[in-house]
């Protein structure tokens, strides 16, 4: 899909561009159509959390809370909400509640600084690819999250930075994954069942 189908924004020639679309004159026996409205951000993306604390709180708040929506939506639900658009804001929200820098997660995400900024600025989603990399990198946070409600010492998880052990971790070049790294293995389905399978190997020894 492209990214202007994803928007629901018509394509014009360029003959067109300059032309306004209300100026342009109705061909005979031809309805005049109207710019069709941008799709609406999906409720998994736009659903509010709760009340704020501080900055940093809120942020690893808000991304626990999207986490176990991910982690509790059936898998067309979670098709949905990448076919509407992953907003940029998502990568924002990781950044801060990893500490990771921005520019990190967009090159995870596979996507340039430059389409980041064009993209947040035109209040538009990430690219396709980008998409469906960053709801990869959120199902994996929701596949440990489960690891380690059945597995771990809750006393243990009490205190263990899950989400920025994650964060530490993608980035790691395994020799599971072939000397790859796990951010190099969500670029498809199968690369991020390769990940799960290294995590499943791992359960139970994350927190110590």
């Amino acid at each position: 899909m492209s990214q202007s189908n994803q928007m629901g924004f018509s394509m014009a020639t360029t003959s067109e561009m300059n032309v306004p679309l209300r100026s342009r004159p109705a061909e005979k026996g031809v309805v005049e159509r109207t710019q069709p409205a941008a799709r609406k951000m999906h409720i998994l993306w736009a659903k509010q959390i709760g009340p704020a604390g501080s900055v940093g709180k809120t942020a690893l708040f808000q991304l626990r809370a999207l986490v176990e929506r991910v982690r509790e939506a059936p898998g067309v639900q979670l098709y949905d909400a990448v076919e509407a658009g992953v907003p940029t804001d998502v990568v924002k929200l990781i950044a801060k509640a990893t500490g990771e820098p921005a520019s990190v997660i967009m090159g995870l995400a596979g996507v340039s600084q430059t389409t980041f900024v064009r993209n947040e600025a035109a209040n538009r989603p990430l690219p396709d690819v980008a998409g469906h990399r960053i709801m990869a990198y959120l199902r994996l946070l929701a596949t440990l999250r489960r690891m380690l409600d059945e597995s771990g010492d809750p006393e243990q998880m009490k205190t263990f930075d899950l989400e920025g052990w994650f964060a530490r971790w993608v980035h790691e070049t395994l020799p599971e994954l072939g000397n790859k790294t796990p951010a190099d293995m969500l670029r498809n389905p199968e690369g991020q069942r390769a990940v799960e399978q290294v995590l499943e190997r791992m359960r139970g020894g994350l927190a110590a």
